[in-house]
């Protein structure tokens, strides 16, 4: 990305209000051996911006929450020793790190390292998000940060961001184009599906065209899955009778109304479970979502999700 540099300088205060220009405040110190030496490129796009960064120098930045953001790290040269929420990590060619939004960070720039960095806008990127999954989603995408490039599909997606920021050093008329846009959807879709995050479950499910009265009870059922609906509530929502919506359920989702409603609630505990920054209490959270018999819930959960409630609020540790 030489063609996009926006600035080089031996001056610690003057770089530190620089990147924070393009991303937010943020405490850097110079902590280790190494000469400092900050460089950045920055390319504006229509739904991410492409950046270049190095220091030089082993150095400490802190900041914070993000907020705004996600930022995807991706190593060229060197390392990192990333702290995001309660996880620890080193960031090297073979892995990335990707910061939420709502999580504080602060990581260590081992000297000599060199990075990519994709800037995603939290609001565009939830919106882009919803059109995806086609429905309103119960809170903000909160992403494994660690991006593991031993799993093929992820060494896949690191290409086409590096075809991405290829195509970025070229004159910027040839950039600004559709082709970019649609590239960049890829490179956010492709993200969704494949890298881990507390919103998978409300993504794995088909959206495929379905009449009028089944979308009407979908949006009925999202809209009221914390209130106690019953069949007749749902049909009466959809404009068609509940023997007519158990019918068209069946050959459009191949399940009933009802059995929609106890996923999407299912979907609605794993969220709560896996967004717990704390302690929380399984049978409260079940409960909460109309789920009185324990039993069968836990056995529900595990058919749908592969392990036990317990499993999920245990690792909750994005």
């Amino acid at each position: 990305m030489s063609s996009h540099a926006l600035f080089q300088t031996d001056d610690l205060d003057c770089a530190r209000e620089k990147v924070a220009r393009k991303f937010c405040n943020h405490r850097l110190e110079v902590v280790g051996g190494g000469r400092f030496r900050a460089e950045q490129n920055h390319q504006p796009g229509l739904l991410v911006s492409l950046n270049y960064i190095s220091y030089g120098a082993d150095v400490l930045i802190d900041p914070g929450a993000l907020e705004t953001f996600y930022l995807i790290q991706l190593p060229i040269s060197g390392c990192a020793t990333i702290k995001h929420n309660r996880k620890e990590f080193l960031s090297d060619g073979g892995r990335a790190a990707l910061l939420n939004a709502d999580r504080e960070t602060s990581m260590r720039w081992w000297a000599g390292c060199e990075q990519v960095l994709v800037q995603i806008p939290k609001a565009s990127f939830m919106g882009f998000a919803e059109q995806l999954c086609e429905r309103p989603l119960p809170g903000p995408v909160v992403f494994d940060p660690v991006i593991d490039f031993t799993r093929p599909e992820l060494a896949s997606w690191r290409n086409l961001v590096n075809a991405m920021f290829r195509a970025a050093n070229k004159p910027e008329k040839q950039v600004l184009n559709l082709c970019a846009a649609f590239h960049e959807q890829r490179i956010l879709e492709a993200l969704l599906r494949l890298q881990p995050h507390n919103l998978s479950a409300f993504f794995d499910t088909r959206h495929e065209a379905a009449p009028r009265q089944v979308k009407r009870a979908d949006a009925f059922i999202r809209e009221n899955a914390h209130r106690p609906i019953t069949l007749t509530a749902i049909a009466a929502a959809s404009g068609v009778g509940a023997r007519a919506l158990q019918l068209a359920y069946k050959r459009t989702h191949g399940l009933s109304p009802m059995h929609a409603l106890t996923l999407e609630r299912l979907r609605r505990v794993r969220f709560d479970l896996e967004n717990a920054q704390g302690e929380i209490s399984v049978t409260e959270t079940a409960l909460r979502w109309g789920f009185s018999h324990l039993g069968r819930f836990a056995a529900d959960y595990r058919k749908t999700f592969g392990e036990r409630p317990s499993e999920t609020a245990r690792k909750a540790t994005y």
